[in-house]
């Protein structure tokens, strides 16, 4: 088993793993076993969709970091509100990671995270007025 770190210091580990009696490698990023042989491109993908959901978190959060909300969905992009309350987050797992990419190719991440956190643009437009 060999280990290293990806961008936001997840633990990597490289795994034999048994499927239909025939060995494929797996590569363990934060929670998820990974196919070896498409573990690089999820990490690229990873580490854009956290660049780009910071973005979209950047202007509503006082704070956005990569943290754990929850063991079992692992890492997420979270947006901490000015009182230290989470806004928003994304969870940074294979199936999310595609439909955040899809999203941002379809100039609609903002959209997106907004809905997937039950808040809207005129709901952001309140809270920025009650921090203020």
């Amino acid at each position: 088993m060999t280990s290293a770190n990806n961008f936001a210091g997840a633990p990597l580990a490289v795994n034999p793993d048994s499927h239909d009696g025939q060995k494929h490698k797996t590569v363990h990023i934060d929670i998820f076993d990974i196919p070896a042989d498409e573990a690089e491109q999820f990490l690229k993908d990873r580490d854009f969709c956290i660049r780009e959901a910071t973005k979209v978190m950047e202007p509503y959060c006082e704070r956005v970091a990569v943290d754990c909300l929850d063991p079992d969905e692992g890492q997420a992009v979270v947006g901490y509100y000015h009182t230290g309350e989470v806004l928003m987050s994304v969870v940074l797992d294979p199936f999310e990671i595609p439909v955040m990419k899809v999203a941002y190719e379809r100039g609609k991440l903002k959209e997106y995270i907004l809905a997937a956190n039950g808040l809207t643009e005129d709901m952001m437009v309140e809270l920025s007025k009650k921090k203020s």
